[in-house]
């Protein structure tokens, strides 16, 4: 799988072949096909091996009881993503930058989504909420993901603890306070 992510990187999927693949994990075709049944099968175990981790990553992040939003420290859900994210960033940084086959983005947009859903459900908000849940999930799932992929695209210039501490500091403050708007 290591070998694979590598050589995505510098080749699109359609150009890769199982010799490709082989040939840099130093095995033979019949060692790949014993595991695989081809480059999508390949593909498709590898977003779901990562995918699962960082769901698990999420969840456990999640349910960690009652979380009060503070400007010094970031939230642990999204600590938890962001590191996630920096330990795996080979791995995302084709999945989010790649032409790849599949819905794989909208699986990991669904996977950050989830993760809020469940730290919305711990909470026991669903009354509360100001807007729409599905707005609001979808808001939160589709603005960390860009978050997200513009950082593996600048290469992680910041620690995911920084990261996360800024998108904790806009949620917390809100979008106009955090452009300098205030009522």
């Amino acid at each position: 799988m290591e070998s694979f992510v590598a050589i995505l990187q510098i080749r699109e999927f359609a150009e890769i072949s199982i010799i490709d693949i082989a040939e840099r994990a130093n095995i033979n075709r019949s060692t790949f096909y014993a595991h695989f049944l081809d480059k999508e099968d390949l593909l498709q175990q590898l977003v779901d091996e990562k995918l699962d981790t960082l769901t698990e990553v999420l969840t456990t992040s999640s349910g960690q009881g009652m979380y009060i939003p503070s400007p010094s420290e970031p939230d642990p859900l999204l600590l938890a993503l962001f590191e996630h994210v920096f330990a795996h960033a080979a791995f995302y940084r084709v999945l989010l930058h790649r032409n790849l086959p599949g819905q794989l983005r909208a699986k990991w947009t669904d996977a950050i989504r989830d993760g809020f859903f469940c730290r919305i459900s711990s909470l026991g908000l669903g009354q509360k909420l100001e807007v729409p849940l599905e707005l609001l999930l979808d808001f939160i799932a589709f603005s960390t993901s860009g978050i997200i992929g513009k950082w593996l695209e600048d290469n992680c210039a910041y620690s995911p603890h920084h990261m996360a501490l800024q998108v904790t500091r806009i949620a917390g403050f809100g979008l106009y306070p955090s452009m300098g708007i205030h009522r």
